[in-house]
């Protein structure tokens, strides 16, 4: 394939300048930034000194910590995150080219790096967007270093960069760890002493994180879907076919449920079929968190023994329900300028800035015309169809590389679709830039076996 006449140092820099450019123009048109719910309950978090808890990942909270805490300046976290995104995408993007992949580059610059909904939650105080790029960077240096049995000094780099946002900045991100642990394997012993060097100091990082920062009632992953989905399997049902038969729930469940003094009719006022948040959450609601240890562990208990068994239908249609309501980004998503709501109720010191110019209302009237025709702009399909024609191709080729990535997506898949208890789209947003590294994945051929 010919190479382009820019030598390829310099072209990552132009990709690189490109980015920050139109990143810093949504960031002007946004200033200080997109805020939302989860926004606001981090900077309470650091504001209060954590007497108020956001429940979210003790690294996400020392990232918000150490960048707005000392100036209470929501933009700096912001900025960062930014800046981190535009090098990781101007990395790929420049690979892409470096290879001749003229096609998969410009999909990737403006369907994936510029899209609507990565610069939006790129340029939010959400950890979601930095996360989601995050991952395919790292997964893609995983996938580079593992073809050419080596770390050279770019993949170390951007590794150092990537692992801990991709690792600790959510929940789901220590499946990312898989891709790490077979690169690990797969390495001679100098590449396993560099990669060590890199991951593990970030791996401290977290674990003090976790011990300092814990939390007084943590929210965890299996608890949350378990008491979401026995309140739906309570749901009425005019034709009462259950009650001619046997309990759709059983005895147990129903007096641990109610264990916090809260009556089921009062409860199951209180659930939707797109997010738990009202059994949590809402002043009036039932507040299913605050629950006794004992009972919530009759909950998580009993739904695997017997009211996911006898709801099974039920479990299916609300695990689909939320994935295609986030899918179709229904959920709720801040506008970009809602810091205006967010700000009065921080100690914040930012301002709202630049709200009468042009860049403002155009790059704003953009992104309301992203939203309402989401189906075309936000929808993640591309992505998860790469992942299964990744999975395909990468098995029948047996590119042990390629099937690396696509395995550690796909669990990711199997994880955010079967415990997802929101319909937010910005948990599927990791799924919407695998392109950025399943494009090369599935373009490039496996390197021939090692003797």
């Amino acid at each position: 394939m010919a190479a382009l006449p820019m030598a390829s140092r310099k072209r990552f820099g132009l990709l690189l300048a490109l980015l920050c450019f139109l990143y810093a123009l949504w960031m002007v048109a946004s200033w200080p930034g997109v805020l939302g719910q989860d926004s606001l309950a981090v900077i309470k978090e650091v504001d209060s000194d954590r007497e108020f808890q956001a429940g979210k990942p003790a690294f996400w909270y020392l990232w918000v910590l150490s960048l707005y805490g000392p100036w209470r300046l929501v933009e700096i976290p912001i900025i960062c995150q930014l800046l981190v995104c535009a090098l990781v995408c101007a990395r790929m993007l420049n690979w892409m080219l470096d290879q001749g992949m003229r096609k998969s580059f410009w999909y990737s610059l403006l369907g994936v790096a510029l899209a609507p909904s990565v610069v939006y939650y790129a340029s939010s105080l959400y950890s979601d967007g930095i996360y989601a790029i995050a991952t395919a960077g790292m997964l893609f240096e995983v996938w580079r270093s593992y073809r050419e049995r080596r770390l050279d000094g770019t993949a170390c780099w951007m590794l150092l960069l990537t692992v801990p946002f991709a690792l600790f900045s959510r929940p789901n991100g220590l499946l990312n760890a898989i891709a790490l642990v077979v690169l690990a394997l797969a390495l001679p012993n100098a590449g396993r002493w560099r990669l060590g060097i890199l991951v593990l100091p970030w791996c401290l990082i977290a674990l003090v994180a976790h011990s300092q920062f814990k939390y007084r009632t943590p929210i965890g992953s299996v608890f949350p879907l378990a008491v979401y989905e026995t309140v739906g399997f309570l749901e009425h049902r005019p034709m009462g076919l259950w009650e001619r038969n046997e309990p759709r729930v059983s005895k147990e469940t129903v007096q641990a449920l109610t264990a916090g003094g809260k009556d089921l009719g009062h409860i199951q006022r209180f659930y939707d079929h797109y997010y738990w948040d009202p059994l949590v959450f809402f002043p009036e609601g039932p507040d299913m968190l605050a629950l006794p240890e004992e009972a919530k562990t009759i909950i998580i208990r009993e739904f695997f023994t017997y009211n996911l068994w006898h709801n099974f239908p039920a479990f299916a249609a609300s695990r689909v329900n939320i994935f295609l309501y986030a899918a179709f980004a229904n959920g709720g998503i801040a506008g970009p300028n809602n810091a205006e709501n967010i700000l009065p109720h921080t100690q914040a010191s930012s301002k709202i800035l630049f709200r009468n110019g042009k860049t403002h209302h155009t790059l704003v009237g953009w992104f309301d015309f992203t939203i309402k025709h989401r189906t075309i702009f936000w929808t993640p399909w591309v992505g998860l169809w790469l992942i299964v024609l990744g999975l395909v191709r990468t098995w029948r080729r047996r590119d042990h590389a390629g099937l690396v990535v696509c395995l550690v997506f796909g669990l990711q898949l199997a994880a955010v679709f079967s415990f997802s208890i929101a319909g937010e789209y910005r948990y599927l947003l990791a799924f919407f830039t695998a392109p950025l590294v399943l494009l090369p994945v599935i373009h490039t051929k496996p390197q021939p076996a090692h003797a």
